[in-house]
């Protein structure tokens, strides 16, 4: 690469567009052009400015439909990669070093499975916190409802105040438009707080906040509403 070859990349020196070679061989040339070295900089600040300037925040929808998607799905357990074979015969020290590999790599993968994702149960209207596994329905003091909705199927909620989790599940709903889904509700004095979307043969866990004693669905947008904007096709008394 000649010098003059090395002066034009300056700009896609800045923007990292260029291969391994020329990037060796344009840090070494950088290093002694005072020039070039002025340059690059000159195009980082641009490009950042550019950056900047072309930023645009998420709208509420978007914020919302991610919302509902971290509230139902689960946490992909962690990828463990089986131990080599140890020979029989190894020296105590060896010994309690697997050992202690083991343990952190058990303890790693209980926190991994038992992780949950909380959101602000500050904000009414806001999903609550998702609860984790079978938790409620194991529960000693679990108890189910059931009520027929309006339209087919129907809505089971399974509620447990020693866990602080209630488990609502759908049963052959009918279907809806691409545009609108189903939305959970959390009942009780104030204002009713979302628990996410759900399908028409679903289930979303949830905390139960101290004062909520009840559950409904209704049909919102496909996006979530803040709070329901229809009449209720199902409601159930939890205790």
């Amino acid at each position: 690469m000649t010098t003059a070859d090395a002066h034009l990349l300056a700009g896609a020196y800045a923007l990292d567009a260029v291969d391994d070679l020329e990037r060796a061989a344009f840090t070494r040339h950088v290093s002694e052009c005072p020039a070039c070295a002025d340059e690059v900089a000159g195009f980082r600040e641009t490009a950042a400015l550019l950056g900047i300037a072309t930023a645009a925040a998420p709208d509420e929808s978007f914020r919302r439909r991610v919302l509902t998607e971290i509230s139902q799905t689960r946490q992909q357990p962690p990828r463990v990669t089986p131990a080599p074979a140890v020979p029989a015969r190894r020296s105590p020290w060896r010994k309690r070093a697997l050992i202690g590999v083991a343990s952190v790599a058990a303890a790693a993968a209980v926190l991994a499975g038992g992780i949950s994702i909380g959101l602000d149960q500050s904000v009414p209207g806001r999903p609550v916190p998702v609860a984790d596994g079978g938790a409620v329905t194991s529960a000693p003091d679990a108890t189910t409802v059931h009520a027929t909705a309006t339209g087919g199927g129907s809505v089971s909620a399974t509620a447990s105040r020693q866990t602080g989790k209630v488990l609502v599940a759908t049963l052959a709903l009918p279907r809806l438009d691409a545009g609108h889904a189903y939305e959970v509700w959390l009942t009780g004095p104030g204002v009713p707080r979302s628990a996410g979307l759900i399908g028409t043969e679903g289930t979303v866990e949830a905390a139960l906040p101290a004062g909520a004693d009840g559950v409904a669905v209704t049909v919102e947008p496909a996006t979530g509403s803040l709070l329901p904007t229809t009449p209720s096709i199902a409601s159930l008394a939890v205790s």
